[in-house]
């Protein structure tokens, strides 16, 4: 049972590790030898694209529902759905973590988690309201510090918009359309967005002390073209953006 459970954590670190590749064939190699539903939970984890890792996920939840895998399974379901820029279904899904297993230490995660899908969807007011509710409840916390930072960021877009800034020649924008604290939420939406045939680049940034992964589409010569593709992006996936120079 030892090495069991010695071996899952291996799997766990290779993925937090960014090591996504190395986790999959350690987990080929002992999956024989593993339950079920840790198969599954483990299989989800090492997808690399959205639709596999929700397959696992949902057959996870449908065959095993009272397994200690099914609160963190529906949590990842939900940030699958948010990925893919169906903020209304993982918002919906979130909410039902916290209906379903009310003893989960996952509750802080999505109460932040329904913010960020409210901040999504232009619910401001919502969104800053369970933000808040999150500081208040979780006040020492890493995702205390998050949704600070996103409560900041809402204010600033509540301001009047800033003079627009003018494109310098030989600059190049594009459109920002996420910046995630977790690699594999940015590295879905990135998939997302490639597979809907548009370039995609992955940024980093550092914010108050905390590592931003930033998903970026298109490349264009003034701000004002990527601003027009912006808009065309939030018509078509609902998906909030910014433009930003490279």
């Amino acid at each position: 049972m030892t090495v069991y459970g010695q071996t899952v954590s291996e799997i766990g670190r290779e993925i937090r590790e960014g090591r996504i590749t190395q986790a999959r064939q350690m987990l080929e190699r002992i999956e024989d030898d593993l339950e079920p539903e840790s198969v599954l939970f483990l299989h989800g984890l090492v997808s690399t694209d959205a639709d596999s890792a929700i397959t696992y996920y949902e057959k996870l939840l449908t065959t095993y529902p009272n397994s200690t895998y099914s609160d963190d399974a529906m949590f990842r379901l939900a940030q699958l759905k948010y990925a893919q820029g169906l903020y209304h279904t993982a918002r919906r899904t979130f909410h039902q973590v916290l209906k379903d297993y009310p003893r989960s230490s996952l509750h802080q995660r999505c109460q932040y988690w329904i913010g960020i899908c409210h901040q999504a969807m232009g619910e401001a007011d919502s969104a800053e309201s369970y933000l808040n509710k999150t500081i208040d409840d979780y006040p020492t916390t890493d995702i205390t510090e998050l949704a600070r930072m996103d409560v900041q960021t809402l204010r600033d877009e509540s301001e009047p918009d800033s003079p627009e800034i003018p494109s310098v020649p030989g600059q190049r924008w594009a459109v920002q359309v996420g910046a995630f604290s977790h690699q594999p939420n940015a590295l879905l939406r990135k998939a997302f967005f490639e597979q809907e045939g548009y370039q995609v680049d992955l940024r980093t940034k550092r914010k108050d002390g905390v590592m931003l992964y930033l998903v970026w589409v298109g490349s264009f010569t003034t701000r004002e073209l990527a601003k027009d593709f912006g808009e065309r992006l939030k018509r078509k996936y609902g998906v909030r953006y910014t433009p930003v120079s490279e």
